[in-house]
């Protein structure tokens, strides 16, 4: 090591507290340190061994008998045993409260979390004081006279607490024990320890309390103070630099404050922390000054060691880095999900991105939802996550694992543990530019799953409705327990419906997705509500399924849907197994029924409302305790438990269900199969009734059974050739320039004309697509437009602008319906759209399915876009020139267009309807474009397959509000894609006597409220309507002007159109209704021979 000057005691003790009289016990504070390093390293050892050892006892000792089971039973013995359960309960309940307190994720953990990492500030600002100039590496100080020992111990303890909870939660104890964190526990800690018993203080290795600040990345995540890419991203290099800066910086001060301890401490040197660091800093960079220098071999060779091993290409370039965070990551992502006892876990794999996941995320891991406590998540996708995913993996710290692997590997199901699974949810791809290809390599990922676990539940997205036949002819698949979402089906559907009823599909899709909204009791006195948070809180409105308690036993249905009214929830349907005769159990969804049906034990009701809480007052209704309704307080309402009465009423309305079990219910909605049910949830309770609810509800005209389908659910027309459904331009050219269109054509020229040339109330469908384009399913579409649940001259028109070679794909399923047409051309010129009389529409639709595959995704939505400034383009021209007898406003009302802009990208909203780019940061569920029914996108359908999975009806439930049923024979024909055939038997017409939902103005249920002296509140609009019309109001669709007149928080510094209106979903109970309001009911349809 070269010549060592030799030197004076004095000198050789310059840097020792004198009152140490030159004795030196930093070897023994450093071997301390070893020894707890080895010593805890083999008491782990030899636990280990002990454990295996243990192990291989139990299994000899199982009953020879188990040797001549088979292996699917010898692998039941095994699960049953389940040696991971072997530990006890409280030890994996003390588990998980160390790694939800660890982790940060519950406020108790964020607190403690925080707390450490500020006690390592403390600790190092304490050692920088202790460094300062002129103070010595050790000390004989007193410890009950320096506050900094003091301060420093308590610090420890601490430290040491978290230690041990990182310990006891752990996976792998010796692997560990070695950590880096691990390590600086053990030469920090225990020196500390040593330095109490031993009244001495040594520096020593404190400055390596620098090294959780390279946690502050983790830290931030978790608090979600950090979430952006860039923002990550520096946050992780400033910490990695400032880590390895200081504690380089750190061992230099050490070594040359001490000296060589072969050269007798005679060649050390007063330096500071500051100077170390600044001497680090200027060699890293090379740069070498030369003012401070190393005169300690020990630094020199530590110095020399860090430059030769490549630190400083380490420190200053991103290289290196980021190689150590793949290597890093390869590790994390390749082990096996270890699964804790009493929880479940589910499985997400198909298309997994950043934008697809934490959407649907944000959903399923609610904390509105009762069994989220209790579920992991288990994300398999082929990628290593990015740091954007990273950031959103370690928000759901405690809920998501995530392993690198494929569904279609039988060791990567191993690994994740398929075979114990809740469930698997499969994503599809929705901005894909081959739906069919998408849809097959899902179908895959079923195959294999089902191979390797029959009895798993999936639950598929599929893109097409095509290939729903295919999924179902797989082994193992069960209709009763797995579910198929079929992306086009429930979309085209939900638009289809939002034609006649404008906000549809925004009111139906807030409802199955889950949001929370604090409710404000201000609002809730002053009816003053800023008109985002009125749409906010219809929005945060969450389905529940409970079952009705014996109070509802023998009530009807309305005057249950009643009570839950008072009760300040909304009952949208009832549900119960149903046994049909080949004795088959099959679950059956009733809506709104009639005055002559009552609720029987065992009924399960669909509740909408705000919270867990609120669903409970109707699972804990007591009549006894609460036989008057009409006046009950909110705290009355917050107050309702379950009370002692409850079983008593049960008892003695056990008479119900047997006298109603053998009648039939006349006014069965939905029906699985074409044959009589046994034990109907709803019968029958007097013949006296049955005129009453006759004369409330619809009554629909006889007709002819030739006009009805084969499953009695549709208007049918003998097929027609697409040549008599497209419209001849020359011929509407002709007419339109010819005849006004409050002129009369002659009837002689009526009768040669093969198709209408003016129209009006009709919807027009602008759709993007040509030869090559998949075909999506219109017949979805059409379905809801031409129910048989209404009157055959009520349904209107509908064209479809779009390419002749597309449509002709998809006319075979269309050419049964009535009154369907094509206008062979683009929607984006509007000279088409005005042949059609795009001003005088009910709905104008626009979709698209070209434009995937596009490099930028953005594009994906540019042909709506174009379609959309396009029908703006037109509108505008009308208004420019007012009629001599209207103002602009008023001709802007007439010629209003109403649309609804079908999105693949949930961002593009702000270019459909230009002046709100100030909602770019928004969900898209919250923007206007959404809240007013005029866009719709995608990714909205993701909250169907989360709620799936918490209700397996879920699916059914919007079906039967879509089309009216689930049928069998339905089934087979949109899943095999063949055409309607029509009706031949009578019977079938029953199955028009249906629930629909529908909107009317207010004045329809309330003709008088402009003369009413008391202001019309939505309680008393809602029991009106029961009352009087048999209808459940579901809430109002509310021009934009006359909320913003109640706004505080409104300016007046937007335009608004008068025209737009927003839904407003089960409005607060005594909110004051406007006369201007549109209403959601919901009512049930009658023939007129009943």
């Amino acid at each position: 090591m070269g010549n060592c000057a030799t030197c004076s005691a004095d000198v050789a003790n310059k840097n020792l507290d004198p009152v140490c009289d030159g004795k030196r016990m930093w070897i023994i504070f450093l071997l301390s340190s070893c020894a707890v390093l080895i010593g805890g390293w083999i008491i782990i050892l030899i636990f280990e061994l002990f454990q295996n050892l243990f192990d291989k006892y139990q299994h000899r000792k199982l009953p020879s008998r188990t040797k001549n089971v088979s292996y699917s039973r010898e692998r039941q013995v095994l699960d049953n045993n389940d040696y991971d359960d072997s530990t006890s309960n409280w030890l994996n309940d003390m588990k998980d409260w160390e790694n939800s307190l660890i982790s940060g994720q519950t406020k108790m953990g964020k607190t403690f979390v925080i707390s450490i990492f500020l006690c390592s500030i403390v600790s190092l600002i304490l050692y920088c004081i202790d460094t300062q100039k002129d103070s010595y590496v050790e000390t004989c100080t007193d410890f009950y006279n320096s506050i900094n020992m003091q301060i420093d111990l308590g610090l420890n303890f601490v430290f040491l607490v978290h230690f041990i909870l990182r310990f006891a939660a752990a996976s792998h104890k010796g692997r560990y024990w070695f950590s880096l964190y691990s390590l600086v526990d053990i030469f920090t800690i225990t020196p500390s320890l040593m330095g109490f018993s031993l009244n001495r203080n040594w520096i020593g290795l404190r400055f390596l309390r620098v090294v959780p600040l390279k946690n502050l990345p983790n830290l931030l995540q978790y608090m979600s103070v950090i979430e952006r890419p860039r923002t990550i991203r520096i946050v992780q290099l400033t910490s990695k630099f400032i880590v390895i800066w200081f504690a380089t910086a750190g061992a230099v001060h050490l070594a040359e404050n001490s000296g060589d301890f072969f050269c007798n401490f005679c060649n050390s040197q007063k330096l500071n922390i500051f100077d170390a660091l600044y001497f680090m800093i200027i060699t890293l960079t090379t740069v070498g000054y030369g003012d401070i220098s190393c005169k300690t071999y020990i630094a020199k060779t530590f110095v020399l060691l860090t430059l030769i091993g490549g630190l400083t290409s380490a420190v200053f370039s991103t290289m290196i880095p980021e190689f150590a965070t793949l290597f890093s990551l390869k590790d994390s992502y390749s082990g096996r999900y270890l699964r804790v006892k009493g929880k479940r876990h589910v499985i997400i794999c198909g298309y997994i991105t950043l934008h697809s996941l934490s959407a649907f995320l944000r959903d399923f891991l609610h904390q509105g939802r009762d069994e989220v406590n209790d579920l992991d998540v288990i994300i398999v996708d082929m990628k290593t996550p990015d740091i954007e995913m990273e950031a959103l993996l370690k928000r759901y710290y405690t809920k998501l694992h995530y392993f690198v692997g494929s569904i279609m590997n039988v060791n990567d199901l191993q690994r994740i543990q398929v075979d114990k699974a809740t469930a698997c949810l499969i994503i599809a791809n929705k901005e894909c530019a081959d739906p069919n290809g998408d849809d097959s390599a899902n179908i895959m990922r079923v195959i294999s799953l089902k191979n390797f676990n029959h009895r798993i539940r999936i639950l598929l997205q599929l893109l097409l409705h095509i290939n729903k036949l295919k999924v179902t002819s797989v082994p193992g698949w069960s209709v009763n327990n797995d579910e198929i979402i079929c992306i086009s089906e429930l979309k085209l559907g939900l638009i289809g419906m939002s034609c006649v009823v404008p906000g549809f599909a925004t009111m139906m899709t807030n409802i199955f997705r889950m949001s929370s909204y604090d409710v404000r009791t201000r609002e809730q006195k002053t009816q003053i509500w800023p008109w985002r948070d009125l749409y906010y809180r219809g929005a945060g409105m969450k389905l529940y399924l409970e079952e009705m308690p014996s109070s509802f036993h023998g009530k009807s249905f309305i005057e249950s849907v009643l009570i839950c009214f008072k009760l300040r929830v909304m009952l949208l349907a009832v549900e119960m197994e149903r046994i049909d005769h080949n004795g088959n159990k099959r679950m059956v969804i009733d809506f709104i029924s009639c005055d002559n049906s009552v609720i029987l034990r065992g009924t399960r009701a669909y509740l909408v409302c705000m919270s867990n809480e609120e669903a409970n007052r109707v699972k804990y209704y007591c009549s006894v305790c609460y036989p008057i309704l009409d006046n009950i307080t909110e705290i009355q309402l917050k107050q309702i438990r379950k009370c002692i009465h409850m079983n008593k009423i049960g008892k003695k309305q056990d008479f119900l269900k047997e006298s109603f079990s053998s009648r039939t219910n006349e006014h069965s909605i939905i029906e699985l199969i074409n044959t009589e049910l046994i034990q109907p949830f709803i019968s029958s309770s007097s013949e006296q009734i049955q005129s009453s609810c006759r004369n409330h509800c619809k009554i629909l005209s006889k007709e002819d059974l030739s006009n009805f389908d084969s499953t009695g659910m549709f208007y049918f027309i003998p097929p027609r050739s697409i040549e008599e459904a497209i419209l001849d331009t020359d011929i509407l050219r002709m007419y339109q320039n010819k005849y006004d269109e409050s002129s009369n054509i002659p009837e002689e020229e009526k009768k040669l004309l093969k198709h209408p040339v003016y129209f009006r109330n009709h919807i027009i469908v602008c759709l993007h697509a040509d030869q090559t384009s998949i075909i999506i399913g219109l017949r979805n579409f059409v379905l809801p437009l031409r129910s048989s649940s209404v009157q055959r001259n009520e349904f209107p028109a509908i064209i479809f602008v779009t390419d002749r070679s597309y449509i002709e794909n998809e006319w075979n399923s269309l050419s049964t319906f009535p009154d369907i047409y094509i206008l062979n051309g683009s929607s984006i010129n509007p000279y088409n759209l005005k042949l059609i009389s795009i001003h005088n529409c009910r709905q104008c639709v626009i979709m698209s399915t070209l434009d995937q595959g596009n490099l930028d995704a953005y594009l994906a939505d540019k042909s709506s876009v174009l379609c959309a400034l396009t029908i703006r383009q037109i509108q505008l021209k009308k208004v420019a020139l007012p009629s001599q007898h209207n103002s602009r406003s008023e001709t802007m009302r007439q010629n209003w267009i109403h649309t609804l802009t079908t999105l693949t990208i949930d961002s593009n909203v702000q270019y459909v309807e230009q002046g709100y780019t100030d909602e770019v940061d928004l969900q898209f569920f919250l923007t206007t474009p959404f809240a007013s029914g005029t866009a719709f996108a995608d990714s909205v359908l993701d909250c169907i397959l989360s709620c799936t999975y918490y209700n397996v009806n879920t699916v059914n439930l919007l079906r039967n509000i879509l089309v009216g049923g689930i049928d069998i024979q339905l089934e087979e024909i949109l899943a095999e894609g063949n055409r309607f055939t029509p009706c031949e038997s009578t019977e079938l017409m029953r199955k028009r006597k249906r629930t629909r939902i529908d909107m009317v103005n207010i004045r329809d249920l309330i003709p008088d409220i402009d003369t009413k002296i008391e202001k019309v509140t939505f309680n008393s609009l809602f029991c009106d309507s029961l009352h009087h019309h048999h209808v459940i109001v579901m809430g109002i669709y509310r021009l934009l002007n006359v909320l913003l007149e109640n706004d505080p928080n409104w300016k007046g510094d937007r335009s608004i159109n008068d025209q737009k209106r927003i839904v407003i979903y089960f409005p607060p109970y005594n909110y004051q209704m406007d006369q201007s309001d549109l209403v959601y009911i919901m009512q049930h349809s009658h023939l007129e021979d009943d």
